[in-house]
This record gives structure tokens, sequence and C-alpha cells, in this order.
């Protein structure tokens, strides 16, 4: 191996390893999934815990042939506190037949209300609040369901980056590797001799 060829290695390696241990890692969490849901509903909590500084709530579903509506959105730190929520939401049509809207339902944060065409298929409904790393949030709601069992599906997701982003045990065992067979080639290299 040539001396170019193994700095290239090196480097490449050395690269590799800056780009594993500073790249933020997106850090999705499912709070709820739901599939074809009884008729009726009632008020719901999902607790989770921030990991980033922006959270952000998406809110994901569809009814074929009725429709569900979610009431009430709140979320606030664990253990009280004020509505981060703003009272509209971010929507995002689902790919097939998308019958959702928002409604205002007098509590500061619109309602939302799933319909739809072709099961399977959800409209997403996002919001982004300010959160504190660590820190335990509820998100609630109240679910009113028309349907009995309809196809049907509800799916919350909270999402952030996370700034702490930790090699795997096997990026560090390579980059191990990596640093002790450049030491082992540069420890092999012939001296120059000084005459």
């Amino acid at each position: 191996m040539s001396r170019k060829t193994t700095y290239l290695a090196a480097m490449a390696l050395f690269a590799s390893a800056a780009l594993a241990i500073s790249a933020p890692a997106r850090a999705d969490t499912t709070l709820l999934d739901l599939v074809d849901m009884p008729a009726g509903g009632g008020p719901v909590s999902l607790d989770f815990v921030a990991d980033d500084t922006t959270t952000t709530l998406s809110v994901a579903g569809y009814q074929v042939p009725s429709e569900f509506e979610l009431s009430d959105n709140d979320v606030f730190a664990f253990g009280g506190g004020v509505n981060l929520l703003g009272q509209n939401w971010t929507f995002i049509a689902a790919p097939a037949g998308s019958l959702a809207g928002q409604a205002n339902d007098g509590t500061g944060v619109n309602s939302l209300e799933f319909a739809g065409v072709v099961a399977g298929s959800y409209d997403t409904f996002t919001q982004s609040v300010a959160t504190t790393v660590g820190q335990t949030y509820v998100y609630s709601f109240n679910l009113s369901n028309s349907g009995n069992n309809a196809p049907s599906g509800l799916r919350v997701v909270t999402s952030g980056l996370s700034t702490t982003a930790v090699p795997e045990p096997a990026s560090w065992a390579m980059m191990l590797l990596g640093f002790g067979g450049l030491g082992a080639v540069l420890r092999r290299r012939p001296r120059a001799v000084l005459a």
C-alpha cells in the first residue's frame, strides 16, 4: 500500500467517524397507533419526554366512510401550565382521498376532523412547540368517533432532533481499529537514514 493510499484511507476513516459523532439523529416517538376504532370516545392523555428545544406533534388519521374528531387539544408541561399549541395546525393531505379539516371549537386550538376515501391513507396535522429537553409533557384531547369499527386509523407522533447523538459501540470499535491500523502502518514505515 502506497503512502498516498494509506493517507487517503486514514482521512476517509477520520471524516466518516467525525460525521457519525456530530450528525444529529432524528428522534420520532409514536405515542398512539390505533386501527379500526370502536364508536364512542372520550378524553385521551398521552405523555412524552422532549428530546429537543422544539418538538413537532403530528396527528394523522382516516375513517372510511364516516368520520372522527379530536377536540379540546392541549399540550402542557406535566403537572400543569399553559397550553403550548397555537390555534391553527399545518395540514398535510393524504396521498389518496383527503377529507380532513380543522374547525374552531372555542378552546383556542382548532379541533381536527378526519374522514377519508381510501383505508390506510392518512391525513396529517402538525404543530411545533417550544419544549425543554428532558421535561415531560402531556398531549390531551377528546376523541369523538361516529363510526363503528369502520376502517379507520389514528396515529400520534412526536419528533425532534436529538442533539446528543452518541455513536453506537460498533462505530467506536471501527474508529479505534482504524486509528490502530493507521498507527501500525505509520510505525512500520521505513525511516530515513541520515548519512
